[in-house]
């Protein structure tokens, strides 16, 4: 896939995603990169290796302003759309979540009917679909049961009727249980950083529920590509894609394999706390549709784990 000559804007894009994607994406032949954020839930420290790059722009705003993101798309060839609220925030301040995973992609599809060339691609997550004694395909009846999950399927049904009534050209992408560098291992989300950084500093991981839960990891590039794919083709265009790796581990498996891996004490044991609220248990997807296009993820969960492993063991090091 190419981007020669293109210039691609990148909502979110300070974030553990979106500057992994501006990573891959500085490398080919486009012609601007424009991050946009507000900072809220990501670091500067992401992108600042790339702010003295000319084909790189920052611009700090919010996905929310609909002045912003008119006159930002007008510059875009493509658009991803990766501003969100997360799980988290959502409990704590739904109104921002709202906000943010509906008004944010509204903003984004308005501004595409007065360019309808624009491409877009807007990033959704398996809390959608909710859980599943069966890999759920993308038109499994959606039960999200969270607000996270509720906002995110209001926005990928406000992308489906733009691309069918006003031909806007946009994909929506789900992804499920990312892992990889960047990724906030000191808040309350992303359970392999989480993990590892407790571990690598001594101690023991700490599970909330019974640890019986299902993940379907991936790692962080490897939804980079298949972004970029949806990106490429037109036959993409209003539909919407599960994308996730074969990695199907339970959080008790999960903490022995990365005791076993990377504890100077293997004799450590994970600790337990009360249930998450609203957690899916079984968020597993079917992931044919994507792999019908030629999708396959490059990375093995062991690959994947190895490097997000000394990226936090350096940046813990780094802030000590």
């Amino acid at each position: 896939m190419t981007f020669s000559n293109k210039v691609i804007l990148i909502t979110g894009g300070a974030g553990f995603i979106g500057s992994n994607m501006a990573d891959v994406l500085i490398k080919q032949d486009v012609k601007k990169i424009i991050v946009l954020d507000n900072f809220c839930a990501s670091k500067k420290e992401n992108i600042a290796h790339l702010l003295d790059n000319p084909k790189f722009s920052l611009v700090t705003g919010d996905v929310r302003d609909p002045e912003l993101i008119e006159e930002l798309v007008q510059k875009s060839d493509i658009v991803f759309n990766l501003a969100a609220s997360k799980l988290v925030v959502a409990l704590e301040k739904p109104r921002t979540d709202l906000e943010t995973n509906i008004i944010g992609i509204f903003n984004v599809l308005e501004a595409a009917r007065k360019k309808p060339e624009v491409r877009i691609v807007h990033a959704s997550t398996g809390s959608v679909l909710g859980s599943s004694d069966k890999p759920m395909p993308e038109d499994h009846p959606p039960k999200p049961t969270t607000l996270y999950g509720i906002s995110k399927l209001t926005g990928e049904n406000y992308c489906r009727f733009y691309a069918k009534e006003f031909g806007i050209k946009v994909s929506v992408i789900r992804y499920f249980h990312v892992f990889g560098p960047r990724q906030d291992y000191a808040g309350k989300a992303g359970v392999i950083n989480i993990f590892l950084s407790r571990v690598l500093q001594g101690q023991a991981p700490l599970i909330f529920g019974t640890g019986e839960q299902l993940r379907c990891f991936t790692f962080v590039l490897d939804d980079v590509e298949a972004t970029l794919m949806l990106a490429s083709r037109k036959d993409t265009i209003g539909e919407t894609y599960n994308v996730a790796a074969e990695t199907r581990l339970s959080i008790n498996d999960l903490a022995e394999t990365i005791i076993e891996k990377y504890a100077a004490d293997k004799t450590m044991k994970p600790e337990y706390g009360p249930a998450a609220q609203g957690e899916n248990l079984r968020p597993v997807p079917d992931t044919k549709k994507i792999e019908n296009l030629g999708f396959r993820p490059k990375y093995t969960f062991e690959q994947g784990l190895e490097i997000t492993k000394n990226w936090i063991a350096e940046d813990i090091k780094n802030k000590n």
